[in-house]
């Protein structure tokens, strides 16, 4: 039988929920047990086929059973009305001369034949009662069959239905628990895939930031200039392009002033950023974040090497002559609170955002100093 065939999954594998993630091994488990319960049912439907083919027989043996007996039947149809007319011709014209013949000795010859048809007329309505009772009992016989092999093959068919449903009901739920898993699987291996990523950019955000604040820590170590000579240099005049003396990107730690959040830049730009971040953190609570201020030229030649769609050229960049700033905190994403506080109050601290960099490059996060009021741009 196919429900003996084909046992029930066990309780490892495929009788985890489909709300528990499964493991890599928990996985192959499944899918190694699946692989036996789908040899199971290959079993199975073998074993049916058997079943189909016994039940095929004993319908043939039916039919068949059922058509000898019908014949015989019509056969008997015919015997019944053979005995019918012999027992109506003895009833209705008996012959007496016949027996008056036989018993009397006159005659010899006469007697003789007498005898012959009367012995001939006796033995033929014994075949025919004894042809009648045997295709009677036959007939019993065949029906009687018949009767057996429809019954077993009703059974058979009966067998044959429990036993697809068993096959269908196993199968079914083999491939929806295996489903199931296989969607958990996938689903919890997108999720860490995403963490992970999320976690090395967190990593490489954090390392950054940390790199930042060193060097602008290391910078601000460096700087020779006290927080009261930048702000008495600040006031000096300077030129909008070189000054100094120095090029873009080698300036000197003692040529330049601080800034709060780290990193450093020429002593009136500095003066002004730090004002305008003071003020900034009187709104937000915090002062203005610094991705990158003043930029040495070895610096600007590694950045250009690696996204040279967004950095300018080496020895171009007000980042070199300590005018420029990158924000972050939210002053980045164009459109954000920080970002409009910047573009209302930025130009009466003689910061502004280049039109250059509303367009291309698209850089919400570049300030440039040396506009008061807000008007113009590099």
């Amino acid at each position: 039988m196919i429900a003996a065939a084909v046992a029930a999954p066990s309780s490892s594998a495929l009788a985890a929920s489909a709300t528990n993630v499964p493991t890599v091994q928990q996985l192959a488990a499944m899918r190694a047990e699946a692989k036996a319960i789908q040899a199971q049912l290959a079993a199975g439907a073998k074993t049916l086929d058997v079943a189909r083919a016994k039940l095929t027989r004993l319908q043939q043996q039916a039919a068949a059973a059922t058509s000898a007996a019908d014949k015989l039947d019509a056969k008997l149809a015919v015997l019944r009305v053979q005995v019918t007319r012999l027992a109506s011709d003895l009833y209705e014209r008996p012959d007496p001369d016949i027996v008056t013949r036989i018993l009397s000795d006159d005659d010899v010859a006469s007697s003789l034949q007498a005898d012959q048809l009367l012995s001939y007329a006796e033995s033929n309505r014994t075949e025919v009662l004894r042809e009648v009772a045997v295709d009677t009992q036959q007939s019993k016989v065949l029906r009687a069959q018949a009767d057996q092999s429809v019954a077993a093959a009703a059974a058979v068919k009966k067998s044959v239905n429990a036993q697809v449903a068993v096959l269908q009901t196993e199968a079914t739920k083999a491939a929806t628990k295996l489903q199931a898993a296989q969607a958990a699987y996938e689903k919890e291996q997108a999720r860490l895939a995403a963490e992970r990523a999320a976690k090395a950019k967190a990593a490489r955000d954090e390392a950054a930031r940390a790199a930042a604040a060193r060097r602008a820590r290391e910078l601000a170590n460096s700087l020779n200039a006290s927080p009261a000579e930048c702000a008495a240099a600040s006031g000096a005049s300077y030129p909008s392009g070189p000054w100094g003396g120095y090029s873009d990107g080698l300036i000197p730690a003692s040529a330049l002033c601080a800034i709060i959040g780290g990193g450093a830049l020429r002593p009136d730009a500095a003066v002004a950023f730090n004002k305008m971040s003071q003020a900034y953190a009187r709104t937000f609570g915090s002062p203005l974040c610094i991705n990158a201020s003043y930029r040495p030229y070895s610096d600007q030649v590694r950045l250009f090497r690696e996204e040279p769609s967004f950095a300018a050229v080496p020895g171009t960049s007000n980042h070199g002559w300590g005018l420029a700033v990158d924000l972050g905190c939210g002053v980045q994403n164009y459109g954000s609170a920080q970002y409009r506080w910047m573009t209302q109050h930025a130009g009466s601290y003689g910061w502004v955002h280049p039109s250059w960099a509303v367009h291309n490059p698209f850089e919400p996060w570049h300030w440039e100093f040396g506009h008061p009021g807000g008007s113009g741009g590099t």
